[in-house]
């Protein structure tokens, strides 16, 4: 039966398109969550380095010029991690929205192949149903003759 063979592979693209969907699903959730945890260290270590930037210039811990060498190493510490925390979140929203890309069309060959299962499922039955009945028995000129005769 080719149509059985037919709907069998149908069945298991259909399968595939359910995994593949599922995989870009949990792919793009974890891009949105590096997303926000990239955006909050950014801010956080922008927040830090604003804040000890005021603490410096009102004159709290600027003494010997060692102070001030290790008050600039933390503050240009401070300015790499706000930077690459700004760099890890444009990176991860990127990523998101190449997620969002691939996961949409997985929708769409998921939603084809359901289509697809559908179509081959209708035409099995279609063939079962004229197997079940033979042409002779479905027309007028099937019926038997005692009943055709007035």
């Amino acid at each position: 039966m080719r149509e059985d063979k037919r709907l069998k592979i149908a069945r298991r693209q259909l399968v595939l398109a359910q995994i593949a969907r599922r995989e870009a699903r949990f792919a793009l959730a974890n891009a949105l969550a590096e997303e926000d945890r990239s955006g909050k260290v950014h801010t956080r270590a922008q927040s830090l380095l604003n804040e000890y930037a005021k603490r410096v210039a009102a004159g709290k811990g600027v003494g010997t010029s060692q102070t001030l060498q290790a008050n600039l190493a933390f503050v240009r510490s401070l300015q790499v991690m706000a930077d690459d925390a700004h760099g890890a979140h444009k990176d991860a929203s990127d990523q998101a929205q190449w997620q969002m890309r691939a996961l949409a069309e997985a929708e769409t060959r998921m939603e084809t192949r359901e289509t697809r299962v559908k179509e081959e499922r209708r035409a099995l039955a279609d063939l079962q149903a004229r197997r079940e009945f033979p042409a002779e028995l479905m027309g007028p000129a099937g019926l038997a003759r005692k009943l055709q005769s007035r």
